[in-house]
């Protein structure tokens, strides 16, 4: 039987909607500045530094894997705490194993950084020495992410979302703002920006810290629980391995760019990268939502919840997903230049389809760790990783940046369908999809299309109302009326049921 401390965070327990619409509004917030900062980068200090600057970035989230996964551990163990003595031995073990993991990731980041913007990536001789000079803040940043990751947990297990967003927008907008800042006050060498971001990074940290403290309480000292060190390590170790895997399998495509194309084959492909990850919001948001509540309950209870949040998350995606896919070139065109926009869009439109076959998946990912079945991801993960990385490189041998979304996507779909099994969901997502993949299809024929622009237009508006028409119909009756303009269709909905 709980204790009434549990009953009553039980009572207190957000609705998902309402925490999904916070934790989706805690992405696009950074979303909508980077999409007012990367042209002024690329103005700034042009397409070759900017590539550079991301590949330290893209190296530098490698690295955050140093957290050994605690922060799901975290999650997970203290959403089933009932007092405030277990969450804080808890939180503190946490906090000190990952800031130790942290300063140990800054130093093998300071050493390999050394090396590979001196020998393995093809930066412009003029640009080298920079890049080398700014090793040592990268370095600086990597305990930062570590406790990060701890703090975002324990915010996550209580259900503070409101708190973890608003703590979070505030770093990554600082992450943003202050190296734009450091070019606009006549600071614009690779270190200086690299250094203006780990400014931004700490103005993160220590707002986490304080709305965590107050969320979760923290209370007493810092200390070194050895009970909690052993479930943390072993529920964290699967995470870990996979959170050395995964980061790896993310930015592999960008370090092998730019070790074969150069720094501006890195930007040309990075930018529709992190643009057509915005369409993982929702997917993500959703599942950081569930998963405190997937750890409290019975595997078998929230099978339910998570088959039909699998089945409407892929009606309400697909509409988005193909509405990207027509606007893919005219809005890189808008935002950066029909020239960079020419290189962009097909990548673009590659990896949203990648996003559409994986992003239901995302319940189910946070489902198996939930569960305590993170073992299932890793292994995965592990045995995925040589098949990847041997046709990633043939891949983007033959056909440049082009080769390497396809890899990446091809991967999507191959994470998708094990997660989906793992949690036995497979069928039910393909039965959620099947009537919107020609529709998939038909919309990457119009965006690829050089026919008149009139045509493009109607079968454009073709294309959309059937895909709302394909995913409206697709949820279960009850819940149709929560979907914006779904009360349109319908009574012919009905009609034809």
């Amino acid at each position: 039987m709980k204790s009434s401390g549990s009953a009553s965070d039980t009572h207190r327990s957000p609705r998902i909607a309402r925490s999904t619409l916070i934790n989706l509004a805690g992405l696009v917030v950074p979303t909508m500045v980077g999409l007012v900062t990367v042209p002024l980068y690329l103005r700034l200090i042009g397409e070759v530094r900017y590539g550079v600057l991301l590949l330290a970035f893209t190296l530098l989230g490698y690295f955050g894997a140093f957290d050994l996964g605690l922060g799901r551990a975290v999650a997970q163990r203290i959403a089933r705490q009932e007092d405030h003595a277990q969450r804080n031995h808890t939180f503190w073990t946490a906090f000190i194993l990952s800031a130790g993991m942290g300063l140990l990731g800054g130093i093998v980041l300071y050493f390999l950084g050394q090396w590979l913007f001196a020998e393995i990536f093809q930066i412009p001789a003029n640009l080298r020495g920079e890049a080398q000079r700014a090793i040592p803040w990268l370095a600086a940043i990597v305990p930062l992410i570590a406790l990060i990751s701890v703090l975002a947990g324990a915010l996550e297990a209580r259900q503070a979302f409101l708190s973890l967003n608003v703590s979070q927008i505030i770093g990554v907008i600082g992450l943003q703002i202050f190296p734009l800042l450091s070019v606009v006050f006549g600071h614009g060498s690779i270190a200086a920006l690299v250094a203006a971001a780990l400014a931004g990074r700490l103005m993160g940290v220590l707002v986490m810290l304080w709305v965590t403290a107050r969320s979760l309480p923290i209370v007493g000292w810092p200390i070194l629980d050895r009970a909690e060190i052993g479930p943390l390590l072993r529920f964290g170790g699967w995470v870990s391995v996979s959170g050395a895997v995964i980061p790896l399998l993310t930015i592999i495509d960008r370090l092998v760019i730019g070790a074969r194309l150069g720094a501006a084959a890195v930007t040309a492909y990075t930018v529709p990268f992190n643009l057509t990850q915005r369409l993982t919001y929702l997917p993500y948001a959703l599942s950081t939502t569930l998963f405190p509540r997937f750890s409290q309950e019975h595997r078998d209870d929230t099978k339910g919840l998570l088959r039909l949040t699998i089945i409407i998350l892929a009606a309400v995606q697909t509409p988005f997903i193909i509405l990207a896919i027509l606007l893919a070139h005219p809005f890189l065109t808008l935002w950066i230049g029909a020239a960079l926009a020419a290189k962009m869009a097909p990548v673009a439109i590659i990896l949203l389809l990648g996003i559409w076959l994986n992003g239901p998946s995302y319940p189910c990912y946070a489902f198996l760790q939930a569960t305590g079945r993170p073992d299932i991801i890793t292994k995965f993960y592990l045995i995925q990783l040589i098949p990847f990385l041997m046709a990633l490189w043939l891949l983007i041998a033959w056909l440049g940046i082009y080769g390497a979304a396809i890899a990446w996507s091809s991967r999507m779909l191959a994470d998708a369908v094990v997660w989906f099994a793992a949690s036995d969901s497979l069928m039910g997502f393909v039965n959620s999809i099947w009537r919107s993949f020609p529709l998939v299809i038909a919309a990457i024929l119009i965006a690829e299309s050089k026919s008149n622009i009139y045509l493009i237009l109607t079968l454009s508006a073709f294309v959309m109302s059937a895909t709302a028409y394909a995913s409206i119909s697709s949820v279960p009756m009850p819940f149709r009326s929560h979907i914006p303009f779904a009360k349109l269709l319908h009574k012919k909905i009905e009609r034809q049921h």
